[in-house]
Formats: structure tokens, C-alpha cells, sequence
């Protein structure tokens, strides 16, 4: 308050006792009269019509008491203070109005989520995109809780008055009163929404129109608290019976002189207050379970009191400093009195405690059958730069993730997790201690000057891996070709554990390439002796065919190093120009030890399977099973395959035709024939990721891009379920595999990419599935 309004004030003040002690004064000296004598006063407002002038001597000490209170600053404070000591009593409006549309909100809600929900780190989550009838039934209860509102709130800023004047109003006159201005109310919430939209549509014009980011915000903010007397507005609306155009008229009135510091009131009293509380306590409670949903709904409930309890104060506040004493007292006459009642903690804090308790108990007991997940986002604290001045002790620096690096997921020794990663930099291991991943190990796989092919791994009996790696001649540190007749790239093997590569004791150069024209791609398998399979491509001599072919070659070993590799040629494919080294080649061995091949023609869609009727592979036979389309895939095809105890494989690929994820079930080695089950619905999927769980069931995990979820099926037979596990909070798409843990669950790693540097590798484990 400026000095010329404080010197008012006091004079006014002054005024006030001049006219106490005149009053006084003719009561003395009237005949008839004693100073003891009191002059009853009526019970309410009605008793005397509401109209009724009182001098300020005939007004109860009280009254005047409670305008020394309401004049004095500092109005958020004191609203804050007087909220604490009466929450009790000023919750139970909300209660009263919140907690019946709460229970049938949650109550539908567990109907039409079925299916597309889970239980996420020990809390409820919704998975995936929402569907329309979700959708509707949110704007709904969005509707229905604003219309709450409408009434929650003034019945509360009754009863704030009522207190601050020191009457006692009954809860059930504050929501009869408030309900009866419920028009003038919804009026008074469409133009707040409307002048608060129009802030926010300057300042976004703003920013698209000019790109001034400051400049926005400080439109948005002067806007904003221009706004801000739409909330004051709501005490006339209901202490005063005024419309929402007279209450506006009125709120915007009581803040002249003070239009700045009344602004600043409501918006950090009303607002910024309860939002950074509510921040605060997100803050300290996040990673645990239950707690941060239960804190929001109680703190939901308990910020109504206090912003109730602000706007009735600084109305008061108002009102008192204008001088306009008559109709302070004609709003206090008119408040709904009852007689005093105390107060039932006990009832109110059993109601405001109630939702979380339910929601605790459904999430720990979970009556529905909801699946239950642990996720973690492993680089969410993760640098996304290079970093060259952190150095390893072969004095390169630290290895960088990359949103494309994925490549595979293993299970390792001790229960750890193992996760391949390798794209254009030298291939790397990232070791999680268990199947949550909240720990974690990020080393190079692959030595020094090692680049330019993807590197394959394969999971061996002991638990290690086993890595292919290329060694190279005649390049420069940069990997740059000096030479074309020079250059060199042999195939070798990388043995690992969680913690480290070496190369393989004994072993010998698989192959050799001498052309750096096209890449190569290799599978690793390992066999039920304790071998290796590597399957690889070649580049085939041009012949008098039109159609471009490669040759498909294998490779058996007895031992993980390959000491004693032996190389067939088995198979001619068609080339395909688009490859993808993660998806195009999967090796698979039966248990009795017989090499299966798959091949994905990423341009086609077309799958071949290649059997061999012996361990040697003396003889090959080569199946189609999926002849694809000329169609050119959108880049997120692929497929997956395992070999069954009979020898026969199980394939999961993404036809490329309608987008939809399929089961091949090989009623041949070779898949020449083939039962086929849908798994997805048709659109916008990515390539799948697939085990065989210890009951003998097939999972096969997938990304749902249309529906923003990843998704695992488990099959038995030709009978599949599908069950979103967790949402695709960016875009997906860009890499999954799948393993199972220690324990038999299935574990799934998958890149969560939003654009340059907005990405997170996640790792996520259904702990139950339907």
C-alpha cells in the first residue's frame, strides 16, 4: 500500500473511534438509558429484512474485532495461518463434493481401461494412446469436477467468512448458498477460461509471430494478472448474490488503488502457492510407489481451504480498507448461521485419506488382474554429447550411447542383463547388475580402430558372450581406406563377460574380405555341444542371370573361438539393396545340432528359410514361407526367430503389406509350410523381439506406434493374448530385444527416440502377464 492510501486508512481509523465514543457517549446520556444495557441484536439478516442500517456502536464487539483482523496485510499469510488452524472444518465443502465424483470416476475408469492398463513401478498407469470411449469419459469427469468446483469453492470462501467474522455457518447453509449462485458461477468460470485462453494465445502468438521467448512470457504473465479479479469475483458472486457481471464489475472496483499488490495476492495465494506445493511434494516423494498418487489426491482436496480462504480475506480486506463498513456488515448479517458445533477431525480425515486408501489397496492387491511392471529409463541421467575428456585406460575416451545402437539382449552370468550396442563407433556392452537395470556397467566390446561393420553376438551355455569383431588393414586411425588393393577386413571373435572382451585364445580369422564396396552381414548361434554357428553373406560372381544374387555361407565351430572353422556355402538369394545388419540374418540351432538360417528381405518383406539336414550341412534346404511384396517397407520391418525342441522354427516378422506383426508356426524345418496368427492389428508397428518362456510358450514383444504402446503376446499353440506392458512416451521405433531374466521373466530393452538428443534406452519387465 502507498504512503497516501496508509495515511487514509489511518484517518479513516481515527474517524471511526471520533464516532465510537460520540455513540457512546449519547447512550449515556439518553433518558431511559444504561451503559450496561445491550441492544439485542436480531438473529440474521432475514430477521430484519437484510436492509436494515446499524450505526457502528450497536455492532457486537466481535464485528468490530473481526474488521481490525481482516484490515491487517499480509493477507496470504494470514489466510494461511487461519486455513491451518481451521482445515478441519473448511475441508469438508470439497469432501462433501469431490469425493462421490471421484468414487464413480475411478469406479468407470476400471471398466473401460481393461486391457490398457498396468501397474508401472507400484503405481496405476494407463498404457499407450487412449481410446474415444476413454477420452469422453475423461472430458466428462474434466466437466463434472469444474462444475464441482464451481460450487466446491465458494461454499468454502462462505465458510472462510463466516469464520474470519466469527460466526458460526453451517457446512450444509455454505453449500446451499453456493449451490444457488451455481449460474452466476459457471458464467463467472467460462470468462475466466476465456481470459486466461486469450493470455496464452497472445503470448503463443507472440512467440510464433516475432520468436521473442521473453517477450511471450512477460505478455502471458501482464495478462494473466490483469485476469486475476475473476477470482476475487467468486465472494460477491456468493456473499453478496451479485451476478458474474455485477461480481466482476465489483472485484475489479475493490482493486483499484491496489491493482497491482490485489493481482499478486491471487496469483501467489490462489495459484503459484498451491502448485509449487504440489511440485514440492511430487519432488519428494517421486520413486516411490503409491505415495506420489496418494499425495496429489490429498493435496488436490487440501488446496481448496486455502485459496477459498485467500479470496474471502482479501475480499474482506477489500472492503474494509475501501471504508465501506455498511456492507461488511450487511455480508456478515447475511452469512447462514447455525448454532456452534465442533469440530470432527476423526470423519473429515477419514474422507480425505479414503481415495488414497483405495487406491493403495487396488494397487496392492490388485483385484483385476492388472499387469504388473518395473520399468526404468536407464539414460535419463545420461549425458547425450561426447564427453573427449574422460579417457579409459587404452586411452580412448569413454564409450557414447547412441539412439540407434541397440543391437541385442542377453542374460549373463550372476543374473546380470547384457545389452550389445554397436552402429557406426567401435561395439560396445552395457551390463545390467539385474533385470531392473537401475545399475549399470558401459564398456567397449571391441578393440581399438575397430569399425564399419555391425558386430553380432550370441549368448554361450556358461553364460558369456561371444562377439564378432572386424580387424582391418590399410586404413588411417580414421578408418579411411588408403589403398583399395591394400585394404583387408578379417572376421574374428570377442569372448565376454560382464565386464570385459578378449580376443578369442586360439582362434583363426573366419573369413576375409577384400572389398570394401559392400558390407557384410553375420549371425552367431551357439551350439548344444558348446561350438558356434556364424552364418554370413558374400558377394557372389556377376552371372548371366538378371537377378542380383548373394551367396549365404556357414560356418561351424567346435569351440567359442573357432579354432577349427569349416565354411559351406549353402544358399543364393536375391540381394537386397536395404539392409539392416539387426533384422536381415538370424542363426538358430536345434538341440540336435542342425544350423536354421532366416533371412528378411527388408525390401520385399519376403522371409527364406534355409535348414541343414546335418550338423556338417552337407545338404541344404531352402524355404519361402512369406514371398513379400514389391512394396518398398517403411524401415520398421524385421523378424525374429527360435528354433523348438522338434527342430522346427517359430518366426515373428512384420508384413510389410498391411503393417501387422505375424506368427509363422513351421510345420517344416525349412518352413515351407507354414501355419500363420496374427498378433497385431494392422498399421504402424515395428519389428518384434521373441523368446520361449521356461512353460513352453512363446512371447513375442512388438511396438504398437499407432497406439503408442509396447506389447507382448503370448502364444500357445495357434492362441495368442496380447497385453500392453508399458507406453511409448516419444516415438519408438528404433530398436527392441528381449531375454529372459534369472527368474524366467521376460525383459525388454527398447529405445524410446524423440528427435536429436531426446531419447532414452528403457528397460522394462512384466512382472505378471495375463
Amino acid at each position: 500500500m502507498s504512503r497516501p492510501d496508509q495515511l487514509i486508512a489511518k484517518s479513516r481509523a481515527r474517524l471511526a473511534r471520533a464516532r465510537l465514543w460520540v455513540q457512546l457517549l449519547i447512550l449515556l446520556v439518553r433518558p431511559g438509558s444504561s451503559a450496561l444495557e445491550a441492544r439485542p441484536r436480531p438473529a440474521s439478516a432475514a430477521a430484519t429484512g437484510g436492509t436494515t442500517s446499524r450505526l457502528i456502536g450497536e455492532r457486537p464487539k466481535d464485528d468490530v474485532v473481526a474488521r481490525d483482523n481482516v484490515r491487517r496485510q499480509r493477507v496470504v499469510w494470514r489466510a494461511y495461518a487461519f486455513t491451518a488452524r481451521n482445515l478441519i472444518r473448511l475441508l469438508a465443502p470439497a469432501l462433501l463434493v469431490f469425493l462421490p465424483i471421484g468414487l464413480l470416476a475411478v469406479t468407470v475408469l476400471a471398466v473401460l481401461v481393461d486391457g490398457s492398463a498396468a501397474v508401472v513401478n507400484g503405481d496405476f498407469e494407463l498404457v499407450g494412446r487412449p481410446e474415444p470411449p476413454l477420452l469422453g469419459w475423461a472430458a466428462a469427469v474434466l466437466v463434472v469436477s469444474v462444475a464441482g468446483q464451481a460450487v466446491a469453492l465458494p461454499a468454502t470462501v462462505v465458510l472462510a467468512a463466516g469464520l474470519l467474522a466469527g460466526r458460526n455457518v453451517s457446512i450444509s447453509g455454505a453449500l446451499r448458498a453456493a449451490a444457488r449462485r451455481w449460474p452466476a458461477m459457471a458464467v463467472l468460470v467460462l470468462v475466466g477460461v476465456a481470459a486466461f485462453t486469450a493470455a496464452l494465445a497472445a503470448g503463443l502468438g507472440i512467440l510464433v509471430w516475432i520468436g521473442a521467448q521473453v517477450t511471450a512470457y512477460a505478455v502471458m504473465a501482464v495478462l494473466a494478472l490483469f485476469a486475476m479479479p475473476c477470482l476475487l469475483a467468486v465472494a460477491p458472486v456468493v456473499l453478496e448474490g451479485r451476478s458474474a457481471k455485477g461480481a466482476l464489475a465489483r472485484a475489479y472496483r475493490l482493486t483499484a488503488g491496489a491493482s497491482g499488490a490485489t493481482a499478486f495476492t491471487l496469483a501467489f495465494g490462489v495459484v503459484l502457492f498451491p502448485m509449487l506445493a504440489a511440485q514440492a511434494a511430487k519432488w519428494a516423494v517421486s520413486g516411490l510407489p503409491i505415495v506420489p498418487a496418494v499425495a496429489g489426491c490429498v493435496l488436490a482436496l487440501v488446496a481448496v481451504p486455502f485459496q477459498a480462504a485467500v479470496i474471502a480475506r482479501l475480499f474482506l480486506h477489500r472492503l474494509v480498507i475501501k471504508g465501506t463498513i455498511a456492507e461488511f456488515n450487511k455480508i456478515v448479517d447475511g452469512l447462514p448461521e447455525s448454532a456452534p458445533r465442533p469440530a470432527r477431525p476423526v470423519p473429515v480425515l477419514a474422507a480425505l485419506l479414503l481415495p488414497g486408501l483405495l487406491y493403495g489397496g487396488a494397487v496392492l492387491i490388485n483385484p483385476l488382474g492388472w499387469p504388473e511392471v518395473s520399468e526404468t529409463a536407464v539414460t535419463e541421467t545420461w549425458s547425450r554429447g561426447p564427453d573427449s575428456e574422460v579417457f579409459g585406460e587404452d586411452g580412448r575416451p569413454e564409450p557414447e550411447l547412441g539412439a540407434s545402437d541397440l543391437r541385442a539382449l542377453y542374460a549373463g552370468q550372476g543374473g546380470r542383463m547384457v545389452m550389445l550396442m554397436d552402429d557406426f563407433e567401435p561395439a560396445k556392452l552395457l551390463t545390467c547388475m539385474d533385470s531392473t537395470c537401475t545399475r549399470t556397467r558401459f564398456t567397449w566390446a571391441e578393440p581399438v580402430g575397430a569399425r564399419g561393420y555391425t558386430a553380432a553376438g550370441a549368448r554361450l551355455a556358461d553364460g558369456r558372450l561371444v562377439v564378432s569383431t572386424w580387424a582391418q588393414e590399410g586404413t588411417d586411425e580414421d578408418g579411411l581406406v588408403l589403398e583399395l588393393d591394400k585394404w583387408r577386413a578379417r572376421l574374428g571373435l570377442l569372448l565376454c563377460d560382464a565386464t570385459a572382451c578378449v580376443p578369442a585364445p586360439g582362434g583363426r580369422p573366419i573369413t576375409e574380405v577384400t572389398s570394401s564396396t559392400r558390407d557384410r552381414t553375420v549371425a552367431l548361434a551357439a551350439r548344444p555341444g558348446g561350438g558356434l554357428l556364424v552364418a554370413q553373406f558374400y558377394t557372389l560372381p556377376l552371372g548371366e542371370r538378371d537377378i542380383a544374387e548373394e551367396g549365404l555361407s556357414i560356418t561351424t565351430c567346435d569351440d567359442p573361438a573357432c579354432t577349427r572353422p569349416r565354411t559351406k556355402e549353402v544358399a543364393k538369394l536375391p540381394v537386397s539393396r536395404y539392409r539392416d545388419d539387426r533384422r536381415d540374418l538370424i542363426a538358430g540351432v536345434g538341440p540336435d545340432d542342425r544350423p536354421v538360417v532366416l533371412r528378411f528381405d527388408r525390401e520385399t518383406g519376403a522371409v527364406f528359410v534355409i535348414s541343414c539336414d546335418d550338423p556338417a550341412c552337407a545338404r541344404a534346404r531352402t524355404g519361402r514361407p512369406v514371398r513379400g511384396s514389391t512394396d518398398y517397407s517403411d524401415g520398421q520391418a524385421g523378424a525374429a526367430m527360435l528354433v523348438r525342441a522338434d527342430g522346427r522354427p517359430l518366426i515373428a516378422y512384420l508384413d510389410v503389406r498391411d503393417g501387422a506383426i505375424k506368427l509363422l508356426d513351421c510345420r517344416t524345418r525349412e518352413c515351407s509350410q507354414a501355419g500363420t496368427t496374427t498378433l497385431s492389428e494392422p498399421g504402424h508397428n515395428a519389428a518384434p523381439a521373441m523368446v520361449l518362456d521356461r512353460d513352453g510358450r512363446v512371447l513375442v514383444a512388438y511396438q504398437d506406434l499407432d497406439r503408442e504402446q509396447v506389447v507382448i503376446a503370448t502364444c500357445t499353440g495357434t492362441r495368442c493374448t496380447r497385453t500392453p506392458v508399458t507406453t511409448i512416451r516419444r516415438s519408438g521405433g528404433h530398436g527392441l530385444a528381449m531375454a529372459l531374466d534369472d527368474r524366467g521373466r521376460p525383459v525388454l530393452a527398447w529405445m524410446d527416440v524423440g528427435g536429436w538428443g531426446d531419447w532414452d534406452l528403457v528397460v522394462t519387465t512384466p512382472l505378471t502377464l495375463r
